[in-house]
């Protein structure tokens, strides 16, 4: 069954609004439609790359508070790329996100500047090559604590998109956010 997508505007306190999807029609059964999955786009880009997150430290701001405005609607998967993924890394059982997928993360020292590191079940999907000693997604991976799971696809060197063009990477996503994120509900 296809998935039926439908706009949604998120009025903030702080006076802004968000845009986003509602997806509906996925399948259905006991392991789904517990909790809800935020994308967060890379900062400068938009939702369209997975389109723009203009500065790199009000990232975290904006996200918590979102994250607050959609509070009935926990437990929360977080889905990000680049340097806003390194919000993910202060996100966690506070804020109800316990599972997180992060594609090709940088670890932006704006945005981690000062916050806090917090335990949630990652999954990093990254491109750097099998042999990642050294590179971006190294120093990310080491940075995060709690549960974390590392998987490869050269494909993915190309940008977040290419997740759309990846079934293999596509089943362990789905399978990470069914397994951890339905066990928080």
């Amino acid at each position: 069954m296809a998935l039926k997508k439908h706009a949604v505007e998120i009025l903030l306190r702080s006076g802004g609004v968000v845009r986003g999807l509602s997806l509906s029609g996925a399948t259905t059964g006991s392991s789904y439609g517990r909790g809800t999955i935020l994308f967060v786009h890379d900062i400068g880009s938009d939702l369209d790359e997975f389109g723009a997150m203009p500065d790199p430290s009000g990232c975290l701001s904006a996200v918590t508070e979102v994250l607050d405005a959609l509070a009935q609607r926990a437990p929360f998967g977080l889905v990000s790329a680049g340097r806003s993924a390194a919000t993910g890394a202060s996100l966690g059982q506070a804020q109800q996100v316990f599972t997180q997928v992060l594609i090709n993360p940088v670890l932006d020292e704006v945005v981690v500047a000062g916050a806090p590191r917090t335990h949630a079940i990652r999954m990093v999907l990254h491109g750097d090559g099998p042999e990642f000693v050294g590179t971006e997604t190294q120093r990310f991976f080491s940075y995060l604590i709690g549960e974390k799971i590392l998987v490869f696809n050269a494909s993915l060197a190309a940008g977040s998109r290419q997740v759309a063009n990846l079934p293999a990477v596509q089943d362990h996503v789905e399978l990470f956010l069914k397994r951890y994120l339905s066990r928080q509900s």
